[in-house]
């Protein structure tokens, strides 16, 4: 397996690859198929997950490849975490990636204690018949290194991940002084900027930038701040805040985690993000447009020309704050 880079991480080998998806998830999956698309440029360019187990197998699998379509892409890894079942799954979407003329760069199968690549098995057949040992997580590079550059630790399971998607946070001190409209925008720029170098925030800015969000054209602004190959970090960067976000203040950041969520294919996490948008408002329109376009099968591409049309409207608002 060559060299992959994702957030910077190289990934050398097949075992941080297992060690890294986690992270990327944001729980240890299981019963799943995780597919991750690269970039020509050779770098992580969404991740998906889906049922192993899934009722018309071969439509399931033209629908999950057919996301691939709109974006540069030049291969697909495949991770299938099973104890046997779904494999015809796993075999069904091989081929899919090999009709949609994707080069299928790797194919793991993973159980409870070993993992094996079904190419490596094919081709050379050097592997284990049991496979190969999983690698321990909590003491390997991979995870010390995401830890390093403030990455919280997966969960152990997504219902672990619901609840902890469920944390409120501290009421916001000084919560009716907001910021004059272009001040808040430059501010939400300069937290998404400073993410993506160090995935930190500044304690100071958390509240601000909460009640910076509870303007529909900033929460809006907020959508178009990141493009198609920056997914993961606003993933990452929305699921962050609302884990600070305090009852009153959690409906705009929960939608934010919705929507980008799932236009990275991660349409579990968008779900649970968009139960706790409801439960702090039931009425947040956002939060029932998106309810009504996930439970209507939009596909993921939807959300990002969605992005791209808002991104237009704002020209304006980020020009200004610019």
């Amino acid at each position: 397996m060559k060299s992959y880079e994702t957030s910077a991480l190289i990934l050398d080998t097949p075992q941080d690859l297992l060690l890294t998806i986690p992270f990327l998830l944001g729980f240890h999956p299981q019963d799943s198929l995780v597919v991750l698309s690269l970039t020509s440029e050779r770098r992580l360019a969404r991740v998906m997950r889906a049922e192993i187990i899934v009722p018309n197998e071969r439509d399931s699998a033209r629908e999950l490849i057919g996301a691939l379509a709109w974006q540069n892409i030049e291969g697909v890894m495949l991770v299938a975490y099973t104890s046997g079942d779904g494999l015809s799954f796993l075999e069904i979407c091989e081929n899919e990636i090999k009709s949609a003329g994707f080069a299928l760069i790797e194919s793991i199968v993973v159980n409870e204690t070993h993992w094996i690549s079904r190419l490596c098995e094919s081709e050379c057949g050097s592997c284990p018949h049991e496979g190969n040992p999983l690698p321990t997580f909590e003491s390997s590079r991979i995870a010390a290194e995401h830890v390093i550059r403030g990455h919280v630790m997966p969960c152990v399971s997504e219902h672990e991940l619901a609840a902890t998607l469920a944390r409120v946070g501290a009421p916001i001190p000084d919560a009716d002084e907001n910021l004059p409209l272009t001040e808040a925008a430059a501010l939400l720029c300069r937290v998404w900027e400073r993410w993506q170098v160090s995935r930190t925030l500044l304690p100071a800015e958390v509240g601000p930038t909460l009640l910076a969000l509870e303007n529909v054209a900033l929460r809006d602004f907020a959508i178009t701040m990141h493009g198609s190959t920056q997914l993961l970090g606003a993933v990452e960067l929305w699921r962050t805040f609302l884990t600070q976000a305090p009852l009153g203040f959690r409906a705009p950041v929960a939608c934010l985690l919705a929507a980008t969520s799932y236009e990275a294919g991660e349409g579990g996490l968008a779900r649970l993000a968009l139960d706790e948008a409801m439960k702090d408002d039931p009425e947040y329109s956002l939060a029932r447009l998106l309810k009504r376009a996930m439970e209507s099968g939009w596909p993921p591409e939807a959300f990002t020309r969605m992005r791209h049309e808002l991104a237009e409207k704002l020209e304006a608002l980020v020009r200004d704050a610019a």
